[in-house]
């Protein structure tokens, strides 16, 4: 039987599309702010927004007599026809915000307007309001939010934990704050206040803010008829992972349109991106989804093709020889290592640790974790390479591969790959040995999106090793073959590992796994020349790794052609 839904069921529905964690009561209320002209945002979150979420701002107000009205549904004071969805300025428009964090929450709604002598008091529990009065009031709005999802267990339950909810929370303030650079944010956490972001003239200084200046910034423009899209790519040499944020009109949205285009340049876009387009209003439909995270483009194939023509430019910038980013012939960096005799730790049963080494074939297992073939062993342990005749350096192809006679046949080895393996199993012993602080020359300024992080996240960094001093880095940990690893990234990797790695137990190996990946990149290339000990210094540290047969990604580091196979091919 079909019947109406309760008013009540209907508007927990409708607000369960709306706010769907503390997180989004953020959006829509920061969103507000920003409409109402507000110079100054300030949030105090308790439990990571699930307790208590409030937010302030200096804006112009609602009057004391529309407060009841700004808690119904469709309620708005953004639009008033049908003509003014199709040219939509503001960033709120549905009425639906206010509404739907009252339905599912307990909410204190204090306001005054500039000219008003008096302000005006409201509060209302699961949307029914319970009082209605005059009360005094600072200039702007004061929203409190208690108890969010107190009357939907269901979806309360659904919440992560609360610094995981305080993150995300964070991430919102961050976005806003990259193009409001006029606007002062202000974020305080069970009572301390953990991130400020004060005024600043241009969206290129507030990404310099939050991204750091370690990395090189790169962006451009593109402007045709009345439609503008301008980028920024930090190319951070972090994991495989892009993140772009993306705002339509001050709008922040996701979009498929705009993320294949960046996907689609010329090279991997591999770290942080921005992404400011400005449009016609009529260009789009804001009225996709009740989120409002979404839109729909009148000529999407025209936005794909000026965000795609953008990234390529941003592509060429960075590689460009013109440019005076001409890159160098990198010195070969084998000699710079001590070798080193570690003993072999690792747990092969694990994958996290190593993909299954690489075997020639016909190959057989001997003695742990060695590969050997019918007659021996690739690499003979005890032998020394000194001796002549027992492993000869022949030379390096073309491509840069390098050649070596083996008792056994002709090897083949790969430089880059097999260097890969020797700095990962340095950097891994570093952490089996444990951690000892490396002192830096000079401080390093930690960007600011940074900073609340590794408030949240001192101990387990201190335990890691790492020093701060007055919102700068001081100590790193000392790892043997982190090269050019720098200290920023080394921070990143470890704040990455400990937000993915609850346990304390897994946390150091989550940790130096990405740090030895991130390492990998100092490998040195494919194709630089080796002279005689420089190659057989490497292969004597290959040789010295608990699996020298595959890199961390799980590539062959050796290819070996035995002698029997020379022999019959060659007919003998």
């Amino acid at each position: 039987m079909i019947k109406r839904l309760d008013s009540e069921v209907a508007s927990r529905i409708a607000a369960g599309e709306v706010i769907e964690r503390p997180s989004s009561v953020a959006k829509e209320m920061i969103e507000n702010s920003i409409d109402a002209s507000a110079r100054c945002i300030t949030l105090y979150i308790e439990q990571g927004g699930k307790a208590s979420f409030v937010i302030e701002d200096d804006g112009c107000g609602i009057p004391f007599n529309e407060l009841p009205l700004a808690l119904e549904r469709y309620a708005t004071s953004k639009i008033s026809s049908l003509e003014d969805l199709e040219k939509i300025s503001t960033l709120g428009y549905r009425g639906e915000a206010l509404s739907s964090v009252a339905a599912v929450s307990r909410m204190e709604i204090r306001s005054r307007e500039k000219d008003s002598e008096s302000g005006g008091l409201i509060r209302c529990e699961g949307g029914e309001i319970t009082l209605h009065t005059e009360s005094p009031s600072q200039v702007g709005t004061r929203i409190q939010v208690e108890d969010l999802f107190f009357n939907l267990p269901a979806r309360r339950k659904f919440l992560k934990t609360a610094s995981a909810e305080l993150r995300r929370i964070l991430q919102v303030v961050n976005d806003y704050a990259l193009v409001h650079p006029e606007l002062t944010f202000r974020v305080f956490s069970n009572g301390k206040k953990i991130m400020e972001l004060l005024p600043l003239e241009s969206v290129d200084m507030t990404l310099a803010r939050k991204w750091g200046d370690d990395t090189p910034i790169y962006s451009s423009e593109t402007v045709i008829n009345f439609t503008s899209v301008k980028m920024w790519w930090n190319p951070i040499p972090d994991s495989r992972r892009t993140v772009i944020t993306i705002f339509v009109n001050g709008r922040r949205i996701q979009d498929s349109t705009i993320r294949s285009a960046v996907y689609g340049g010329d090279s991997v876009p591999y770290g942080e991106w921005l992404v400011i387009l400005e449009l016609p209003a009529e260009e789009h439909d804001v009225n996709i989804h009740p989120t409002k995270e979404e839109v729909r483009f009148r000529r999407a194939g025209d936005i794909y093709k000026i965000v795609f023509n953008t990234a390529r430019k941003i592509f060429a910038r960075k590689y460009s020889f013109s440019s005076g980013n001409i890159p160098q012939k990198e010195q070969s960096s084998v000699l710079s290592f001590s070798n080193m005799n570690q003993p072999a730790w690792f747990d092969k049963s694990n994958p996290m640790f190593s993909t299954s080494p690489w075997k020639p074939s016909n190959a057989t297992e001997v003695s742990g974790d060695r590969v050997a073939s019918p007659d021996e062993s690739i690499f003979i342990q005890g032998e020394p390479y000194s001796e002549q005749g027992k492993r000869k350096f022949i030379g390096q192809t073309a491509k840069g591969f390098l050649l070596f006679d083996f008792p056994n046949g002709l090897a083949i080895i790969d430089p880059h790959a097999a260097h890969e393996r020797i700095l990962y199993e340095e950097i891994a012993a570093s952490f089996k040995d444990g951690l000892a602080t490396q002192k830096l020359a000079m401080p390093i300024e930690i960007p600011s999106a940074l900073l609340v992080e590794i408030k949240m996240s001192e101990k387990e960094l201190r335990e890691l090793a790492f020093e701060f001093h007055d919102e700068c880095l001081v100590g790193v940990p000392m790892l043997r073959g982190k090269s050019r690893l720098s200290p920023l990234d080394m921070l990143r990797s470890a704040l990455r590992g400990i937000e993915l790695e609850k346990d304390p137990e897994k946390r150091d190996r989550e940790v130096w796994w990405r740090m030895a990946r991130l390492a990998c990149r100092d490998a040195v290339k494919l194709g630089q020349r080796f002279e005689r000990e420089e190659a057989e210094t490497l292969l004597s540290r290959l040789d010295n790794c608990s699996n020298p047969f595959s890199c961390p990604h799980g590539r062959p580091t050796v290819f070996l052609i035995e002698d029997k196979k020379l022999e019959d091919w060659f007919e003998r």
